[in-house]
């Protein structure tokens, strides 16, 4: 696996340095032709390899990762552990989106092989690489390669995951508390953890380690609140109240119109949205995230009980996050992807049509990176 893995981030590498000149973004990509080489090699190679991938939440990360986090200006939006692991990268003189890059892929590496891994040890070897190839080409599983969170997030949590089934508790609740800090679905792990030791037998000495994942998001929260933030309720209900305490009151400095409502709620307005004027972003967010449901679906119930919980948490908390009138649903099958499970569940069912699944994934893995690299769509 580590063969496609090497695979896919020299084709996407090259398929994004090949777009970039069509709309150069960063002043790098501005400055630096993508080709011929140019001296200085080092910035050549960072302009050809880097540049391409800078785009929407990379830039906040590389911001938090250069200068911290600022009061009011919308950082705290983003969870501390990727950025701060980038941090001594750039003290020691690595460009931020180098060093945000280089966590990425050692990231995503670590947990393409934590998943092959999980799979073969309850499947055959040709459904585990089945279905670690479903979860890798999954159109969105390009972010594996990019600035972004969720190949650490996944690497925390397909490890703790993995940890729990191993009955090795304390390591469980530390890699999900590590989740915790990178993503804030992190704390949906409680739920897998939870029923994996419930089947084992745990005693009750062993729930302890269920606290780790709490621990850390009180943490984070106490942090922001206290030294950055402050508490801030400008208004009262669900949402002022879920921002101030968990996310953050300033989000709105990342994107201006954000909430969590039912999720019928979001739908109905993302369908409004599709009627009255239908544009490439919500188009895609709507087919991808149809996809992935119809995965789910098949591979329901080939999932145990605490992977059903986890991934349901997971769908509900993406189609429930709105994001305003003009794009009502950014990120949403970026936010759908990390409900693994689903597709570990895929390996387990014999099926001809699912064996053929990675192979009709890969025209969309590359597809999308296209309006991605464009800055025309968000993942």
């Amino acid at each position: 696996m580590i063969g496609i893995w090497a695979l896919l981030l020299i084709l996407t590498r090259m398929e994004a340095a090949w777009l970039s000149p069509l709309r150069p973004l960063t002043s790098l990509e501005h400055a630096l032709p993508a080709w011929p080489p140019i001296a200085p090699f080092p910035l050549w190679l960072e302009r050809v390899l880097i540049a391409p991938w800078a785009r929407w939440d990379a830039h906040w990360y590389a911001r938090i990762a250069t200068e911290g986090y600022r009061a009011g200006d919308g950082t705290t939006q983003f969870y501390p552990l990727y950025p701060l692991l980038a941090m001594p990268l750039v003290r020691l003189g690595l460009p931020p989106m180098v060093a945000l890059t280089l966590i990425s892929l050692a990231a995503g590496l670590g947990a393409v092989l934590l998943f092959e891994g999980m799979a073969r040890r309850e499947m055959e070897p040709a459904q585990a690489r089945r279905a670690t190839l479903t979860f890798m080409l999954f159109p969105t599983g390009f972010v594996l390669f990019a600035p972004y969170s969720e190949a650490l997030f996944l690497f925390f949590a397909i490890g703790s995951i993995g940890a729990a089934r191993e009955r090795r508790w304390g390591l469980a609740g530390l890699l999900a508390a590590l989740a915790a800090l990178t993503r804030p679905p992190g704390i949906f792990l409680l739920l897998p953890l939870a029923w994996s030791l419930r089947e084992a037998g745990g005693r009750l000495r062993d729930t302890g380690f269920l606290l780790l994942p709490l621990l850390a998001l009180g943490g984070w929260s106490l942090a922001r609140i206290t030294a950055i933030d402050g508490l801030s309720l400008t208004e009262h209900g669900f949402n002022s109240y879920l921002y101030a305490l968990l996310l953050s009151p300033h989000a709105n400095q990342v994107v201006t119109r954000q909430a969590f409502l039912w999720p019928w709620e979001a739908m109905g307005r993302a369908l409004g949205k599709l009627v009255r004027e239908p544009d490439v972003d919500l188009v895609l967010n709507l087919i991808l995230a149809a996809g992935f449901v119809a995965l789910t679906l098949r591979a329901w119930r080939w999932m145990d009980r605490g992977e059903r919980l986890y991934t349901l948490a997971v769908t509900l908390t993406a189609f429930s996050y709105h994001t305003g009138p003009v794009h009502p649903y950014m990120g949403l099958p970026r936010h759908l992807w990390i409900a693994f499970p689903t597709f570990l569940a895929l390996g387990r069912i014999r099926s001809r049509w699912l064996s053929l699944l990675p192979a009709l994934q890969m025209p969309a893995f590359f597809f999308i990176i296209i309006p991605y690299v464009l800055e025309a769509w968000v993942p």
